[in-house]
């Protein structure tokens, strides 16, 4: 075998082969993909108030359906919910903010999702904060 071109294996351009003391080295040409090159939107899913259930209960189900959150966040979310009408729970791709809004809406609550694009660009603190973890912030989700 050599690392000179030819063609054998290694002459494809793909892939070149040397031998370095005994010691086969592969080197991979890189290749961007289109999937890291897709800008995706996120999307944040919003809790609505309503004059139903407990604040125990909205805690509850919050922790269950987005597994990321902690009590006191989940608690923070249920009384900004309270005092606004409606807060965003978390921010996370479509796909995945679609199955946490339908896993609260099986809960009994009132939640939706909207694209990030429709919040203004307010990043500050209050502004949902999480990396789409599920860690989500609270700004009440006004538009």
């Amino acid at each position: 075998m050599s690392d000179k071109g030819g063609s054998g294996p290694g002459a494809g351009g793909e892939r070149k082969r040397s031998k370095k003391r005994g010691v086969l080295v592969a080197d991979k040409v890189e290749t961007e993909s289109k999937a890291e090159e897709k800008n995706e939107e996120q999307w944040r899913v919003v809790l609505h108030n309503d004059e139903v259930h407990t604040f125990n209960y909205v805690i509850q189900s919050l922790c269950k359906v987005i597994g990321t959150l902690d009590r006191k966040r989940a608690f923070d979310i249920c009384v900004l919910t309270h005092g606004t009408g409606k807060a965003t729970i978390t921010k996370s791709w479509k796909a995945q903010a679609m199955k946490y809004c339908l896993g609260m809406q099986r809960q009994g609550l009132t939640a939706s999702i909207a694209p990030e694009s429709r919040f203004g660009g307010d990043d500050g603190p209050d502004a949902g904060g999480g990396s789409g973890d599920g860690g989500g912030g609270g700004d009440g989700g006004e538009e």
